[in-house]
């Protein structure tokens, strides 16, 4: 016998009864997302089967097992769980607070070796922030420090508030071209870019013949660490992030990556849509903010919200970050903008889930409403990229979250002030 839960009863109350069960039914859905980044689709009137944490089917005309949990979601909107390409996630509590804040690196001798997985604080209460906006997966990462043009390893971590929310240990290297480089170079990016092939040329020796680099070592040369980390980068393991904003650093980037043979990630290409189809052509995703739409420094000077409709247009793979911890939960308005300034709806939602998947390369296990998939699945009131949409219920690997966070308990403290909600110390004798 399927129990049936009704639409307006269905919610973390409901959920409470049913936390137990292993398969669950939503159905009378609006699926989206149910293909894949290059060819994103949707199923008005779908149904989606999770069983043991996956999703078994999706589509219509499923049937129902005996055993599950039906939701009726009214014909709202069903969408894979949000997955963030670029934040601090999990790294930054408190950004003004040093004891608080693990993202931040100066002053150290290291750094590709630095791996985030190492710093990840599975209590910060910006998870169930961010989890109750609909983000389930993140890609987490450090900020090059002092002089150093590299950011270490990045991590990808489920939201679910489990203690070991770690997924993949190094997913992503992090490097900075473009004036943010040029920093770090004595204010030159000719003399960053040098920098920048004189370490990759480091990792290429040490790859060679670590005892003979470490013998040969002098100061300005990568330590033996760091020279072994951009090893897994020159040899096609692990992709590297680099952040580039003008079209001419963004084509200088892409000639260090057909020199070097690394697997490109550009990351701020603010004048990205400028050589579109030169990235394009080199099968190079890029990450933006389709949000920047004026010049912060000189390489800003091109930016545009137009950007994400521009390139995908000219065929790149497009995915959406504004780089901060505490706002990850604007990525719908986000995708929502990139919309309003052209850009497809369904390609605007693969920015924040399949495209994130398939750039940290775990497409075949997230990103779509597709079987086989991990079943992070969420229910949402209505268009998912409208500012007054909001997740109804969300599954994470096919377990109900909870939407309660920090800030809902703050809410629900402070709602109702003529009720003398603040704390008694607040109204005085």
């Amino acid at each position: 016998m399927k129990k049936l839960i009704s639409t307006l009863a269905f919610g973390m109350a409901a959920l409470t009864g049913i936390a137990t069960a292993q398969t669950y039914a939503i159905t009378n859905g609006h699926l989206m997302m149910t293909g894949d980044a290059a060819d994103p689709g949707e199923i008005v009137n779908g149904t989606v089967i999770i069983r043991d944490g996956v999703i078994v089917a999706a589509g219509r005309n499923v049937t129902i097992p005996d055993n599950a949990e039906v939701y009726d979601a009214g014909g709202a909107p069903v969408t894979p769980g949000l997955f963030s390409p670029v934040s601090g996630l999990a790294l930054e509590e408190i950004e003004l607070a040093d004891d608080a804040n693990d993202r931040r690196v100066g002053g150290f001798p290291l750094s590709a070796s630095l791996k985030a997985a190492d710093a990840i604080n599975p209590d910060s209460t910006v998870i169930p922030v961010s989890r109750s906006a609909g983000v389930t997966r993140a890609h987490v990462s450090l900020f090059a420090g002092g002089d150093t043009q590299f950011g270490g390893c990045g991590a990808l971590i489920v939201l679910d508030g489990s203690m070991d929310p770690l997924i993949k240990e190094c997913a992503a290297h992090s490097a900075l071209l473009g004036y943010s480089g040029a920093r770090r170079a004595g204010d030159n990016r000719a003399a960053s870019i040098a920098m920048f092939r004189r370490a990759l040329t480091d990792a290429r020796n040490y790859a060679r013949d670590p005892y003979l680099y470490n013998q040969r070592w002098t100061e300005g040369h990568l330590p033996a660490e760091d020279a072994d980390a951009l090893g897994d980068v020159l040899g096609g393991d692990v992709p590297i992030i680099i952040s580039a904003f003008s079209a001419p650093d963004i084509r200088r980037t892409l000639d260090l990556a057909d020199e070097f043979g690394f697997d490109l990630i550009l990351y701020g290409a603010v004048e990205a849509w400028r050589i579109a189809d030169e990235i394009a052509a080199a099968d190079v995703p890029v990450i933006i903010d389709p949000m920047t739409n004026l010049p912060y420094l000189w390489e800003d000077m091109g930016a545009t919200l137009a950007n994400a409709a521009r390139l995908e247009e000219a065929g790149v793979d497009v995915a959406f970050a504004n780089g901060e911890t505490h706002n990850i939960r604007l990525m719908p308005q986000m995708a929502g903008n990139a919309v309003a300034n052209g850009m497809s709806h369904l390609g605007a939602l693969a920015a924040i889930t399949a495209v994130p998947a398939r750039i940290f390369g775990v497409e075949d296990q997230l990103g779509t409403l597709a079987p086989g998939k991990a079943a992070d699945v969420v229910v949402w009131t209505g268009d998912p990229l409208e500012l007054s949409s909001r997740p109804r219920v969300i599954f994470i690997d096919g377990k109900p979250q909870s939407l309660d966070s920090r800030q809902s308990a703050l809410v629900k403290r402070y709602r109702n002030l003529e009720r003398r909600d603040l704390p008694t110390q607040y109204y005085g004798q």
